[in-house]
């Protein structure tokens, strides 16, 4: 499941944080790209405690996003950071690792931290077995994808776009699984806010609980 999330975090957050940043700590993307992903890796990254502060902020805030939660179900953060890309900048087409610290990157994340207004190009673009898509992400917007796509980010033509990047281990390893609970949450939260708690809502219940329960892993 591919799922963009409108202003998952508010506007006011965003520009509080990213106006506490320290723009003289971004340094070369590189330093953390893989052997493979070096070559085709061009943007910066912030490093230091504002960059642990700022990511602890936004993250405390998707952590009370439920519908953020409702797609992840996440277990453990592997990493985040936030980078910058500027004019010119990019990152060529790559595979996230599938582990790192021995944590498994289940699902990616990117949150845009800057206006759409501030920068041109800068799209993400993920390849599936349908061809690619694009998505240009606004302040406070959010895209959740399974960490076993390719996917890129296009140059930047003008301006500086801003984003966290996080990957998470879900506690429902397998996608077509978090797609069939995310619908079945959605379509039981509909049947209450509609029916209240109906027998429908009850079977809807005990089906859910039933399959996160098989699913879920919690070791």
């Amino acid at each position: 499941m591919i799922l963009q999330i409108s202003n998952a975090i508010d506007k006011e957050t965003i520009s509080s944080v990213v106006s506490g940043l320290d723009v003289s700590q971004f340094s070369d993307g590189k330093s953390t790209a893989g052997w493979a992903a070096k070559d085709v890796k061009n943007n910066q990254q912030l490093a230091g405690k504002k960059s642990q502060a700022a990511t602890e902020v936004l993250l405390d805030r998707l952590q009370q996003n439920s519908l953020v939660q409702s797609v992840m179900r996440p277990k453990q953060v592997a990493r985040v950071s936030i980078n910058r890309y500027q004019q010119g900048e990019y990152y060529g087409t790559h595979m996230d690792d599938s582990l790192m610290n021995g944590v498994r990157r289940d699902i990616s994340f990117t949150l845009g931290l800057s206006p759409l207004s501030d920068f041109e190009g800068g799209e993400l673009v993920i390849e599936d077995t349908s061809g690619e898509r694009s998505w240009r992400l606004g302040q406070g917007d959010i895209l959740m994808y399974p960490s076993h796509y390719l996917h890129r980010v296009n140059s930047v033509t003008k301006g500086e776009r801003l984003a966290m990047i996080g990957w998470v281990q879900s506690l429902v390893k397998q996608p077509s699984h978090r797609e069939l609970l995310f619908d079945l949450e959605q379509s039981l939260k509909a049947e209450f806010d509609t029916n209240g708690k109906s027998e429908n809502f009850d079977r809807l219940t005990k089906v859910f609980h039933n399959l996160l329960r098989e699913w879920a892993q919690n070791q």
